[in-house]
């Protein structure tokens, strides 16, 4: 969120987390914190600019009438916008294009409108890599398994290369702005259990996870 939360604020917060369940967060024109519990047995919630909407967004001239959908799936909630937004919905400063299951942290922006969404108690995007688990399929957007495979390329050089990709290089090799990829790898980072390494070797460690259990291979790599 751009606003400093108050104390208020941040103490909903947490009581919401302690809960245990899905929700999210987002502020109305007057700057007022919203919170919208996902609880159990809720299969869908609507965003838009409608008063039937399950989160009416009335202030906001950019969001459409019915403007985007989280549907709860397989145990995830996953989010779409099927063509009915003029303006499109974000995820992570990443236009959205079908449909994508949200992780714990994940920032929803529609129109002018950010919703962080929470996940208490799950470990973000994935199970941790396991070195020779190969097959091991982990839930990975398309978007994070392009940066997967940008940040190892230079661990498959024929050099002596030991570092991963930086924030700028997989923006450039993918076309993924800088700050999505920094926020992805974040995710990938927390998702991993990596968080408490020295901040300089946590990309790294990502990195090595990624090439030890297969999921990125030196022909994706090179």
């Amino acid at each position: 969120m751009t606003t400093r939360e108050s104390e208020q604020d941040l103490e909903a917060r947490l009581a919401a987390e302690r809960l245990g369940v899905p929700f999210l967060v987002y502020r109305d024109d007057a700057d007022q914190q919203h919170i919208v519990g996902l609880e159990p047995g809720r299969r869908s919630v609507t965003l838009g600019r409608r008063e039937e909407a399950d989160v009416s967004l009335p202030w906001d001239p950019e969001v459409s009438r019915l403007h985007a959908e989280l549907s709860f799936r397989a145990g995830e909630w996953t989010i779409c916008d099927d063509g009915w937004s003029q303006n499109g919905t974000w995820v992570n400063e990443l236009r959205l294009t079908g449909r994508r299951r949200l992780s714990d942290g994940d920032v929803i922006r529609i129109g002018r409108t950010t919703l962080d969404f929470y996940r208490p108690g799950m470990i973000g995007i994935g199970p941790t890599l396991v070195p020779g688990e190969l097959s091991a399929t982990p839930r990975f957007s398309e978007q994070q398994q392009r940066i997967l495979h940008a940040l190892c390329r230079p661990l498959f050089g024929d050099g002596e290369g030991v570092n991963p990709a930086t924030d700028e290089q997989i923006e450039a090799a993918t076309g993924i702005a800088a700050a999505a990829v920094a926020v992805e790898l974040d995710h990938l980072i927390r998702a991993l259990g990596l968080e408490d390494l020295p901040e300089a070797d946590r990309r790294a460690e990502v990195a090595l996870l990624a090439m030890r259990s297969g999921l990125v291979e030196a022909d994706e790599g090179g």
